[in-house]
């Protein structure tokens, strides 16, 4: 029984041996970086859509033209934490909404809505008639998704920039 016991304590010793040099010291570890800004690559816009057809509908006692663009990418977190911006095209202008001009011979307003998975964009007049001037064909519309991230990204109010520096800010392709 002594051989094995012996035995037993040359491979213990064997093992420890091993793990002590293969757990040497392999230099000294880098310096930690500095901590950053929250980054930006969360950041998710749209390519410019073009306006569906609109619908006639009634938000908030006003009738105007509804039309909705898919955006699978506006979660239940972004309306919680997130800011979800719109803009829209014409020739070379591109304006935030919403956007209030003159058509059709009086005051109109165009809004946006973000909701779950859409973007709802309202169209109504400021004189409360029917019917709402159509958005031009003419017109595309973007979206921009800015995640909550951290508590103080969120008290940034990014509707105050204007459409080039929010795509200067995040990097996206005007």
């Amino acid at each position: 029984m002594k051989p094995t016991l012996k035995s037993t304590r040359l491979l213990v010793v064997m093992i420890f041996a091993a793990l002590a040099i293969s757990c040497s010291d392999d230099g000294k570890d880098g310096e930690d970086g500095l901590n950053g800004e929250p980054g930006t690559a969360n950041v998710i816009y749209s390519e410019w859509l073009a306006v569906p057809a609109g619908a006639p509908a009634t938000i908030d006692g006003t009738s105007g033209l509804l039309y909705n663009f898919a955006a699978p990418e506006i979660t239940t977190g972004i309306l919680e934490t997130g800011a979800v911006l719109a803009y829209l095209r014409f020739s070379t202008e591109t304006v935030p909404l919403p956007h209030t001009s003159r058509a059709g011979g009086t005051e109109n307003t165009i809004a946006a809505y973000p909701a779950l998975g859409n973007l709802k964009v309202f169209r109504f007049r400021h004189d409360g008639g029917t019917p709402a001037v159509p958005i031009s064909s003419l017109v595309t519309i973007r979206y921009i998704i800015i995640p909550g991230g951290t508590p103080a990204a969120r008290q940034v109010n990014y509707r105050n920039k204007s459409y080039e520096e929010i795509c200067a800010l995040f990097g996206i392709p005007e």
